[in-house]
């Protein structure tokens, strides 16, 4: 997007954060990579599903989904068509560092429909510094950032395009953005009836909104905003209704009476603690600033309650996708409330004390700089139920201290890649063994196995799932499993100091061939 706004002082800022935020958090998502930290769900999925696409071996096929809801194709879990287009460039570079820079990519390059936005609104380029800053040190976006690669993450750029280009009212454009929005998932609908409520609750007060007469008044004379509401209600009836049933005879899963419905939101039990905990967070990260147009701030209450209303506790924590709607729209709240506002006037009273204090936009920073500090999963200096994910310095650790293990690791990789022979891995070691069909989890997320004795099962002994995935390995019916034990075989082969070798390659490789001409064996015996 070529910028045009601002002077060129503002614009340096503004460039200067936006190539940092991309520098910074493309080294931390793809060190996370690295050291075995990310993982099958969800980076593994999305990674088999274009590999399996690119080489005709189905629609978005992965093995995960096709475990826990038998399903042939990722559109039986979820509408993400916007995944279609990334299959090309997967094809041309099929590495997981692809996806993981196009995600930071979008989320740094976000800041610039925003600085767009913020500049045409308030025709004030501090301000709109101001929000662009506010918005790359926001701890929410550094979570959506962390969690491995989900699709949401493309829209918060069109998310700010779209206001953009409403409040230019250059309507096609915006009904253009809209449209691209509703690609990366069927639950996008809400950032379009949100955005449609803005411009609604915006011009009416609140007495006029209550009166139910009112709104076929409201939406006659309203008719981009209903355009969107409607829009986005009827993706999300189409998706869950008409889309993915069409590859999931057992319907929408998510509302369905089984894993992944029970996980989320069949059974629903709201966690207070943590509710409280991450609208608090949210708020403060953002200086409390959405609630200066409070008429605005209840435009978001469908996207607050998508993630209070689930069952899954993560969806109230730091560190992961699920506010990929949540935080574009308030950032759109902020900067109309900055339209008309210099400083936060607040005024002390107590006995025959009086006092006025006057709070500016650069000691409002300080308070969300501070969250980004405590809260941020790349930097959190403590450790609270609130946010999740490694601190940079723990992740540089990792890799300095395991660098040469990791490295071995990656070489049994590579090799066991190559072969023909089905294989069952950890949650956290699928991601690197994606790029090929046959490629299962000894135990999904949702608990669901895929343990045989014709193929083998790759473990090793520092990964967070190895526990209970040893745990369904005794419990299984099979006896004489093929297994590959990873660290068992770099201990063999390298003793103490698994520093890459010609002699400890060559004892990998041996041992390797070995498991591998007996599943092939097996195989072929039937």
């Amino acid at each position: 997007m070529v910028i045009k706004t601002g002077t060129k002082k503002s614009l340096f800022y503004v460039h200067l954060a936006v190539f940092g935020y991309i520098t910074f958090f493309s080294v931390y998502s793809i060190l996370r990579h690295y050291v075995y930290l990310t993982s099958g769900y969800d980076l593994g999925i999305f990674l088999q599903s274009l590999w399996t696409t690119a080489h005709n071996q189905g629609l978005l096929f992965n093995t995960g989904e096709w475990q826990d809801l038998g399903v042939y194709s990722h559109f039986g879990t979820h509408n993400q068509p916007i995944l279609l287009l990334l299959v090309p460039l997967y094809k041309l570079f099929p590495y997981a560092e692809t996806l993981l820079i196009i995600q930071t990519s979008a989320l740094g390059l976000a800041a610039y429909p925003l600085f767009k936005f913020a500049y045409l609104v308030t025709n004030d380029e501090k301000k709109a510094t101001f929000v662009v800053l506010l918005y790359l040190m926001n701890p929410a976006v550094h979570g959506i950032n962390r969690f491995n690669f989900h699709p949401v993450s493309l829209a918060v750029p069109f998310i700010f395009l779209t206001a953009y280009y409403l409040e230019k009212h250059e309507y096609f454009r915006a009904l253009l953005s809209a449209l691209v929005i509703l690609t990366v998932k069927e639950d996008a609908g809400l950032a379009l009836i949100s955005l449609g409520l803005v411009y609604i609750f915006g011009d009416y007060t609140v007495r006029d909104l209550l009166n139910i007469r009112n709104w076929t008044k409201i939406l006659k004379t309203k008719k981009m905003p209903t355009v969107l509401i409607s829009i986005g209600i009827l993706w999300i009836l189409i998706s869950m209704f008409v889309v993915v049933p069409m590859f999931n005879p057992m319907g929408y899963p998510y509302f369905s009476d089984n894993k992944l419905g029970e996980v989320y939101y069949f059974h629903i039990n709201i966690n207070g603690k943590l509710v409280l905990g991450y609208i608090l967070v949210i708020l403060t990260s953002l200086g409390f600033l959405p609630l200066l147009k409070p008429r605005l701030f209840l435009a978001t209450l469908p996207l607050w309650l998508e993630n209070i209303l689930s069952n899954n506790d993560y969806q109230m924590m730091i560190g992961y996708q699920y506010p990929y709607m949540l935080i574009p729209l308030l950032f759109i709240m902020i900067v109309y409330g900055l339209k008309d506002l210099e400083a936060i006037t607040i005024k002390v009273a107590y006995r025959d004390f009086t006092n006025t204090y006057s709070v500016t936009l650069k000691k409002i920073l300080v308070i969300p700089f501070l969250t980004m500090l405590l809260f941020s999963p790349a930097f959190h200096v403590i450790d609270t139920d609130y946010v999740s994910g490694y601190r940079i310095t723990q992740l540089l650790y990792m890799w300095r201290v395991g660098n040469s293990y990791f490295g071995v690791i990656d070489e049994i990789v590579e090799y066991l890649q190559q072969s023909q022979c089905p294989i069952s891995t950890h949650n956290e070691l699928f991601p690197h063994l994606a790029n090929r069909l046959d490629t299962y989890y000894i135990v999904t997320p949702f608990n669901s196995t895929y343990i045989d004795n014709k193929t083998i099962i790759l473990i090793e002994s520092t990964r967070p799932s190895y526990n209970k995935d040893i745990t369904y390995l005794k419990k299984s019916e099979y006896d004489n499993l093929i297994i590959v034990n990873a660290s068992k075989i770099i201990l063999e082969c390298y003793s103490m100091y698994p520093y890459p070798s010609e002699a400890g390659r060559e004892c990998i490789h041996e041992k390797l061939l070995e498991k591998i001409t007996e599943c092939e064996r097996r195989s072929e015996d039937g």
